[in-house]
């Protein structure tokens, strides 16, 4: 879902000359998992006082085209420069940790229901149960083959980054045959928290701070609710991307973790 230059009056790429109470400027990276950030922020739903908010990435195809250099990532092909010069003309070949006094990087290919709902069908007592030292090797190969989680670790380096990985599939959206297969609809909040916990300290080591997905937007164990699903147009029956109600609840939680002057 492309996003469009933030409309006047908002914080954001263009707002930035006009916002000298501002004292943070942070950054939100990702695909099209952004969106769900511009319409949290189009619908006044981000407590923005004293921030300048800006996004950089792209959607679909184009954001295979962004890549990690020299620390930096840069947009490696015409296309993706051509859709960052839509979101953030100033940065439209290349975005680096200094740019900015944080980062939340949301999406960027790495899959919530692609990890942890094979893990919550994998309980003590359960037929093929994982062993903590498997689900170690697990976590690290998903961490490690996702680029945009690579990206983030090297911004880590610099400035205050947290990841928000893609949240569950939207309720509404599997056949009861594809539930069946891939759900476990009695799956616990303790037993998310703990494999939650786990990322979480997967990640703290590379300086990630891990934004998991909040519970009062899952149901049936392991999927995302209708409300915080996104709503717009052909997208009714998507099942992936979500609303401005579950940006809000991403972003509101990372800036309140910041200051507003950065250390």
């Amino acid at each position: 879902m492309p996003l469009d230059k933030p409309k006047t009056g908002q914080a954001g790429t263009d707002q930035t000359e006009n916002a000298p109470q501002a004292s943070l400027r942070f950054c939100v990276f990702g695909d099209s998992h952004i969106a769900c950030i511009k319409h949290a922020q189009d619908e006044g739903l981000l407590a923005l006082d004293g921030v300048v908010l800006e996004y950089w990435g792209a959607p679909g195809p184009q954001f295979r085209d962004l890549h990690l250099q020299d620390a930096r990532l840069v947009a490696t092909t015409a296309a993706a420069q051509a859709s960052l010069a839509k979101i953030n003309p100033a940065r439209s070949t290349a975005l680096a940790p200094q740019d900015y006094d944080g980062f939340l990087f949301i999406g960027c290919r790495l899959r919530s229901s692609d990890y942890l709902v094979p893990l919550l069908r994998s309980q003590p007592g359960s037929p093929g149960y994982l062993s903590a030292a498997v689900r170690g090797l697990m976590l690290d190969r998903w961490l490690e083959s996702c680029r945009g989680y690579r990206a983030a670790r090297e911004f880590a380096k610099a400035r205050p980054v947290f990841f928000s990985p893609a949240g569950f599939l939207n309720e509404g959206t599997l056949s009861e045959e594809e539930l069946a297969e891939t759900l476990d609809s009695e799956a616990t909040p303790e037993a998310r928290a703990a494999l939650w916990d786990e990322i979480a300290q997967a990640m703290a080591a590379d300086g990630v701070h891990l934004l998991r997905q909040p519970e009062e937007t899952i149901t049936h164990g392991g999927l995302t609710r209708r409300d915080y699903a996104t709503s717009l147009g052909a997208e009714e029956d998507d099942r992936v991307h979500k609303n401005g109600a579950y940006g809000a609840l991403i972003l509101n939680h990372a800036l309140s973790q910041l200051p507003l002057v950065p250390s």
